[in-house]
């Protein structure tokens, strides 16, 4: 009887010890992961009521582009910086994904295990938060856009920082439209600079110059001349350009953007070699800006036909990129070859009067030699002196441009994608603008003008 005993005794230990053991465990896991519960959609209720007293976003001059007063939740008072930073900082709603205002709610309202349920007004921790984003650049960024859907990508090559991140269409997040069946909010809730992938067209003829740089001789790519009759058959298909370009070297095809010289550079190296740097340059893996995920840019030629690979080379096929993966590659090539990987946030205040948390750019992988980087640089430069890209354009850019072919019967999505020399201005671009086109034409002025206004600030 007495060892019965003991042993239910024993039972009932373990399962209390068990029980108090998984509290414990529970409590801890949610004290660390608040933030991440706070964000999930089935517990918006916290967030909707953590905002109207939840910390200030300032861009990087201490410009408020979000605050709360009296239980309210306010935005920047221009309505262009509004909506030009719509999918940065987000809205109340939880409806873009990777803004701010979602991925961090909890940090801004205060709220954790311990601090944030059920505290008075006065004793919330709602921490403020500052971007780097500037955000009159961003607002020449949304202007330059119109109505046109697309993305606007600028950061500093040199420290990481991200300059301007614009989106369209946008909303006014003060005054929120009813998007809901109407086509002109189509995909508004997507942030097109970092959320979305499409067809590189020729401005993923720089990861294919780059592969060339790496895996060839200088002697073989200076003695490599092409002669462009407007179509060439490879692989048993043509590839076409876009006019006759006549007998032209390494440096003149990529200012002529010439498909037929790339596809055929592109099916000489090889699927391993352009795979290899392609995989360099961000393409096939996951970025994370602080804690916002963002789209993997994608080249996957294992089941190409060569007419196939040589279209890959052209940035076709089924390649695809992100304008944050192509202004990275850009970054990347001005600064020798290593990017400085983009970050958002500049710092976060604490509470208790501690010292705010710093951020900064980690270094990414090495992309290409500093000596590749510095050629690529200067064909880059040759490309906007010789193509007249720099009659929009102030200061020394570096530039390639892109049209995407979508098919569908539909127009090509416009690219452009580069970056500026001028020591006072290290900044690196993408511009998408879907269906847009012609990079030339579309894409190009909007960043000129983007890049003309960061010249303007910065270089003062």
């Amino acid at each position: 009887m007495m060892k019965k005993i003991r042993n239910r005794s024993l039972i009932v230990w373990l399962l209390a010890m068990a029980f108090i053991g998984g509290m414990i465990y529970f409590s801890i896991n949610l004290i660390i992961h608040a933030d991440l519960w706070a964000s999930k959609p089935q517990n918006a209720h916290i967030g909707v009521d953590g905002m109207g007293m939840a910390g200030t976003i300032t861009d990087i001059n201490g410009e408020v582009l979000a605050y709360s007063e009296n239980g309210n939740r306010y935005y920047n008072s221009n309505e262009d910086i509004r909506c030009a930073l719509l999918h940065t900082v987000g809205d109340e709603g939880r409806n873009i994904g990777g803004s701010i205002q979602n991925v961090y709610r909890s940090q801004l309202s205060g709220y954790s295990f311990i601090f944030g349920m059920g505290l008075p007004d006065g004793l919330t921790l709602g921490r403020n938060i500052q971007l780097t984003v500037n955000s009159e650049i961003c607002k020449t960024a949304y202007q330059s856009l119109g109505n046109n859907r697309g993305a606007v990508f600028v950061y500093n090559y040199k420290t990481g920082e991200i300059v301007a991140k614009v989106s369209t269409p946008s909303y006014d997040p003060q005054n929120i439209p009813d998007i809901e069946g109407n086509d002109e909010y189509e995909g508004v809730y997507v942030d097109r600079s970092i959320m979305a992938t499409y067809p590189p067209g020729s401005t993923f003829k720089l990861v294919t110059a780059a592969a060339a740089l790496e895996n060839m001789t200088k002697s073989e790519l200076e003695n490599r001349t092409y002669t462009c009759t407007g179509s060439d058959t490879i692989g048993g298909n043509k590839i076409t350009c876009y006019e006759a370009h006549g007998e032209e070297n390494f440096e003149q095809a990529l200012a002529h953007s010439c498909n037929c010289y790339f596809a055929q550079l592109a099916v000489d190296l090889g699927a391993d070699k352009m795979t290899t740097q392609a995989n360099r340059m961000g393409f096939n893996k996951s970025v994370s800006i602080n804690d916002i995920d963002t789209a993997k840019s994608v080249y996957d030629v294992s089941k190409a036909d060569k007419n196939q690979l040589g279209w890959s080379g052209v940035g076709q096929y089924t390649t695809l990129a992100s304008p944050m993966t192509m202004a990275v590659i850009s970054g990347g090539i001005a600064n020798g070859g290593t990017p400085i990987m983009p970050y958002l946030i500049k710092q976060i205040s604490l509470p208790f009067g501690l010292p705010n948390i710093p951020q900064s750019g980690n270094k990414g992988t090495q992309m290409l030699s500093e000596q590749n980087a510095k050629t690529l640089s200067d064909m880059m430069r040759y490309t906007v002196e010789n193509e007249y890209y720099g009659g929009g354009f102030n200061g020394e850019i570096c530039a390639k441009t892109g049209t995407a072919e979508v098919g569908g019967g539909e127009a090509a999505h416009a690219w452009v994608t580069g970056f500026s020399r001028d020591e006072s201005c290290p900044l690196a671009f993408a511009v998408i603008i879907e269906n847009g086109d012609s990079g030339y034409y579309t894409a190009l002025p909007v960043a000129a003008q983007v890049m003309n206004k960061a010249l303007e600030i910065y270089g003062q």
